[in-house]
């Protein structure tokens, strides 16, 4: 039995045709209003505009993409059970990962808005300790190096009620050690002013970035009569957003947070700081 081909012209109009249909569908489909579609994108910035507020444009957007990723979950596991194939597979793959990833967006929003809303007082520590400048490297290092060897903090040398600046222990190398029993800590004192320093009131977010971009392990907090309120690091940030966000993070985990100078794993603090930062700043 003979069979009837098709010209060529055929084949491509039908295969155009089929690709314009699906390319329609898939079109129809991301302008749905939500996160992570177009359609989400777009609504946020109309609720944006009107509201004058970015993070309830994208809850917006977020809880409509989660709304409708459930509903399409719901539908598609519904579907395939009735049925008993897996016809219906694909609506529930699609749910699936548009609920998924709205929640990402909703988890992120709040992430930001916390972010926002703390400053440095809010996190800063006082786990620093106050050294008289006048005392001597000898006497310094026999009181306090040899005994905080297993819990190590900043020092802060002061002296007629002011301070004079940072002690490093570093610094205590480069002076010889036969000067150490007549020279005093104000010799290798940094000034407060040559170390980095933050306000009590400085966004957290500034500080954040403030210890990437100068790839230090803390930063010192000065209060408004520019005397040393505290000190704030990486587990102290880590501590303040998690009871914010009234999450249960262990002691022992912030402690390893100090101690590796490393925001846990999925703690994306750091993209999001710069972020809120380039967003504030437009």
């Amino acid at each position: 039995m003979l069979t009837r081909k098709l010209p060529t012209s055929a084949w491509a109009y039908t295969i155009a045709n089929e690709i314009a249909r699906i390319n329609l569908v898939l079109a129809l489909f991301n302008l749905i209003p939500g996160l992570p579609l177009d359609g989400g994108q777009v609504l946020k910035a109309a609720v944006w505009k009107l509201t004058g507020d970015l993070f309830t444009g994208v809850r917006w957007a977020a809880r409509t993409g989660k709304g409708f990723g459930l509903v399409a979950l719901s539908l598609g596991l519904g579907m395939t059970l009735l049925t008993g194939t897996l016809a219906f597979i694909w609506p529930t793959l699609i749910g699936w990962f548009i609920f998924r990833n709205a929640s990402a967006y909703d988890q992120l929003t709040t992430l930001q808005e916390v972010l926002l809303k703390l400053v440095a007082s809010n996190a800063m520590t006082r786990d620093f300790r106050v050294v008289e400048a006048n005392q001597t490297l000898r006497s310094f290092a026999d009181e306090y190096i040899l005994t905080d060897r297993q819990n190590p903090m900043p020092y802060y040398a002061a002296a007629n009620g002011r301070y004079r600046g940072l002690v490093k222990i570093e610094d205590l190398h480069f002076v010889e050690r036969s000067r150490w029993d007549t020279e005093t800590l104000e010799t290798i004192v940094r000034p407060l002013s040559e170390i980095p320093t933050v306000e009590e009131k400085t966004p957290l977010v500034e500080v954040i970035n403030s210890l990437e971009e100068l790839n230090i392990k803390r930063v010192s907090v000065l209060s408004p009569a520019e005397t040393v309120a505290g000190v704030i690091d990486r587990g102290d940030i880590v501590r303040a957003v998690a009871r914010k966000l009234n999450l249960a993070i262990p002691p022992a985990a912030i402690q390893r947070i100090k101690a590796e100078g490393v925001y846990p794993p999925g703690f994306q603090l750091v993209e999001i700081a710069k972020t809120l930062s380039s967003v504030t700043n437009t």
